[in-house]
């Protein structure tokens, strides 16, 4: 287990002055990052050795808003590490360990230089440590859809959007998506996935799609392939009744 402990600034929320998923996924971004840093196994070392681990997926539950102000802890729990992949669940408290956000993601060790994934040296898997799996459960990490997609607007992608690994930064189709949920109702459970990656110059199209109250998001060239799929349910309205309470490790 690794943690961070920061306060929630004005700059990061939204006009309501609550956290918005953006800044949520760039937490725990950066309690992983951070993670990474300390091991030794820096995103300096990692660059230099033409190396990157990449979030390939996510799925969040949103337990209560982080407002401006607030006090958090991030942790993260490495678990499951094998050959080119590593899992991590997160969780987001307050100082009285009160639950804001949990959170279970998939991450891949890649080869910058081909562009594939490689085994991850086993040194480093000990750096890291590893947790139990968590006992909360996410559901399928596929997001299953195949309905209509309307496509709503277009994003060629410029130097702001871009990360250290040349491509546009997650977080950034996070900040996207979000802009075309704004309207759509109140959700508290998002399960996104990352499918390829989209450089400087490409243009990318937004299309949105709804099942049974759920709005999808797909983040997609002009030829159909998909950079981002992103899910947004509601879990108090999906499991009336259900306990959606946190279980950390």
């Amino acid at each position: 287990m690794y943690e961070i402990q920061t306060r929630v600034g004005f700059s990061t929320t939204d006009e309501n002055l609550r956290l918005p998923l953006t800044g949520i996924i760039n937490l725990l971004q950066d309690c992983a990052t951070f993670h990474t840093q300390d091991t030794g196994y820096t995103t300096q070392w990692l660059k230099e050795n033409h190396r990157a681990w990449f979030v390939t997926d996510w799925q969040i539950r949103l337990h209560k808003p982080i407002n401006m102000g607030d006090n958090v802890t991030v942790r993260t729990y490495p678990y499951n590490a094998r050959g080119a992949l590593a899992s991590r669940y997160f969780t987001i408290t307050d100082w009285d360990e009160a639950p804001f956000v949990t959170a279970n993601s998939l991450w891949i060790y890649m080869d910058l230089e081909k562009m594939g994934p490689t085994r991850t040296p086993e040194e480093m898997f000990a750096a890291y440590g590893t947790s139990a799996p968590p006992i909360e459960k996410f559901g399928d990490r596929k997001i299953r859809f195949d309905g209509e997609m309307e496509t709503i607007s277009s994003i060629k992608v410029d130097e702001t959007m871009i990360d250290s690994n040349s491509h546009v930064n997650n977080g950034k189709y996070i900040s996207i998506a979000e802009h075309f949920l704004s309207k759509e109702g109140s959700f508290n459970f998002f399960r996104i996935e990352y499918k390829n990656q989209a450089h400087l110059g490409d243009l990318m199209l937004i299309r949105k799609g709804r099942e049974n109250g759920n709005v999808y998001i797909d983040i997609t060239d002009d030829e159909n392939t998909a950079f981002m799929r992103l899910e947004a349910a509601n879990e108090d309205r999906d499991n009336a009744g259900g306990d959606t309470s946190a279980h950390r490790v």
